[in-house]
This record gives C-alpha cells, structure tokens and sequence, in this order.
C-alpha cells in the first residue's frame, strides 16, 4: 500500500504472480520480487530515466503454472532467471553434491520465495529484513534492505545462521547483471586491480581472449596482442566469456557510462566476498541457453571461485560451525560524474 507519494516510500505489488515490492525515494526505484529470490529486478536513476538492471531474454513464468519441458542437468536457475541481481547461496557455479545433498547452478536462494518485514518507514528510511530457510542445506538468511531520503543507492545488512549440528561449508555471492540503456562501448569498469583468469563463457561461446591469466585490466588475446578489459566491448563484438578476479586491493568497483555521465557502483567487504566474477556478453555466446541473444555484464562479488565442490578442495570455500552465523554489509547504486 501507498502512504506516501514524497521522500521514502515502498509499495507491495503482485506481478506475473509473484508478491514484489518497490523500494523508493527521490532519485531511485528499486523493484524486488520477494517470491523469487529478493532478485533486483530494476534500479533505476529517475532524473535520468535509467535502468541499470539487465533484462533476459527468458520470461519469467509464473512458477505454479511453468511446467518444465525436461530438467536440465544444471537445475532449475536458468529457466526462472528475469536477469537483474540475485543472491547466490550456497552454491556458485554449477551443480554439485555436498553432504549427500544435490544443489543446482548458483544454489536454493535465488530460486525461494523470502519472508518480509517492514522495520522502519518514514520520510527519512524506508527499511525491510526480508528472511528465508534453505531446504536441501540447513541455513537460515536474513537480509535488511534499507533506502534514504536523497541518497542515490541502497544499503544492505546480511547475516546468514547454520542451523546444523554439524560445521558446514558454503559460498556466498551477489550477482548482479547490467544492460542497455546503461551498458554499451561507452563503459569503462574501474577496479583498482587483482589477479585475472579468464575461463569460457556459456554454451558454444566465442571469445578474443586466450584462458591465460593476467593483471588487471589487461589480458593476452587470441591474436597475441594485450586486451584491457576494463573496456566494455560493443553489442556486436561477438564475445562471450567469463573472468575470475582474485587479489582484489579493496572491495568496491565502478561501471562508468562516460558518454552518459553516469555509473553504477558496488562497495562489500572484501574479506568475505574475495573475488569479483566477470561475466561478458556481447552476442557471443550460441547454443543453449542465450543463443546469440545477449549483450550485458557482470561483476559479481564471490567468496569463492565455482563450485562448492571444488572450492572444499581448494580450501576456498566458507565455513560456520554449528549454530554460529556470518555478517556482512554493502552498499549499490548511482554515481554521476
């Protein structure tokens, strides 16, 4: 329900079937679908009528009525994915097993309706913990969204509880997607720096990075020369590829849209969330699931590199003792030049 039409405000909607809320004060709006995961759905800058949030081509079904053709041999994130940003737990990457338990591409969470309560709601604050149970892993989430009067971005407080009698491993990430109007070759990714290593992207992909490792920005491409990949490319580049960042100097990164004086950034604490994953699209990636439809990127913070399963071997993962929990905070939104 509307209260008010000025300063912070929220509003409870249901779209496509599922409960959503959007988030908002005099410069951002901020949708939610609250049934599906709390995926960020849309950010957008009001003065400049801009929407940072990538839009996949897959529609999003409601999920009492999709009935899925076969199962596919990731799980089920894919076909209920609307693009934007999720929260990925406890799994990155694709499916694995863990304790006897079968967790899909990029977890349970993103694909769970969360629980929501309304902390504060005023002029000044809007803010809402929203809170969900995992199902095949014994955890509990609570996540506090918060939005102020005149501030240009959002506020976010997690804690995430093990449940189990037993310590348990886990990763944890945010996954957030960037399109048009926002992303095109105008767009220069700021990151002070860290360690590169360049993988394949989705599907039949094509790529003008050879999979070397490298420095920040710069990587060796398929014709020998140095690529900065700090530099989006164009829609019509052809590429598609995925680039893990580790040794990052401090969590935080930009994206600058220099023709549109306008960028999106991303603060979270770098102990905890340890790499940056760089998904790249430019139309590249053929075959099942994108079929050379997309053009977007992401820069998604990580504890781990993917999966669960190989990120136990590597000691890569994170871990909770039993009835222990894990904090963070971040912080998203605009920055104008």
């Amino acid at each position: 329900m509307l209260i008010r039409n000025s300063g912070c405000r929220y509003v409870e909607f249901l779209w496509n079937g599922y409960k959503c809320l959007f988030l908002e004060n005099e410069l951002i709006r901020v949708e939610i679908l609250v049934d599906k995961g709390t995926d960020i759905v849309e950010f957008l800058y009001k003065p400049f009528d801009i929407d940072f949030m990538w839009r996949s081509p897959i529609p999003l079904y409601p999920q009492s009525k999709l009935i899925q053709t076969a199962p596919t041999k990731i799980g089920s994130f894919i076909d209920f994915y609307p693009g934007g940003w999720q929260e990925i737990f406890p799994n990155g990457g694709v499916i694995c097993e863990y304790k006897g338990a079968i967790i899909g591409l990029h977890g349970e969470v993103a694909l769970l309706p969360w629980n929501y309560k309304i902390i504060e709601d005023n002029e000044k604050v809007v803010s809402i913990k929203f809170s969900v149970y995992t199902y095949r892993t014994p955890f509990y989430l609570e996540k506090t969204i918060t939005i102020r009067s005149g501030l240009p971005y959002i506020e976010i407080d997690e804690e995430v509880f093990n449940l189990a009698g037993e310590e348990i491993d886990f990763i944890w990430g945010h996954h957030p997607a960037f399109g048009k109007p926002f992303i095109s070759e105008d767009c220069i990714i700021k990151i002070k720096g860290g360690k590169i290593k360049v993988v394949q992207g989705d599907g039949k992909s094509l790529t003008n990075l050879k999979q070397v490792e490298g420095e920040w920005p710069f990587v060796e491409g398929i014709d020998g020369k140095l690529v900065d990949i700090s530099k989006v490319p164009s829609e019509n580049d052809n590429i598609s590829d995925v680039i893990f960042i580790s040794d990052i100097p401090e969590g935080y990164y930009e994206i600058i849209n220099e023709k549109l004086k306008i960028g999106f950034f991303m603060e979270f604490p770098k102990e905890i969330f340890k790499y940056i994953w760089f998904w790249r699209i430019a139309k590249g990636s053929y075959n099942y699931p994108w079929w050379g439809r997309n053009y977007n990127i992401a820069l998604e913070p990580f504890s781990s590199l993917p999966n669960l399963t190989e990120a136990i071997k590597r000691n890569d993962q994170l871990k909770l003792k039993e009835n222990s929990s894990l904090k963070c905070k971040l912080k998203a939104g605009v920055k104008i030049l």
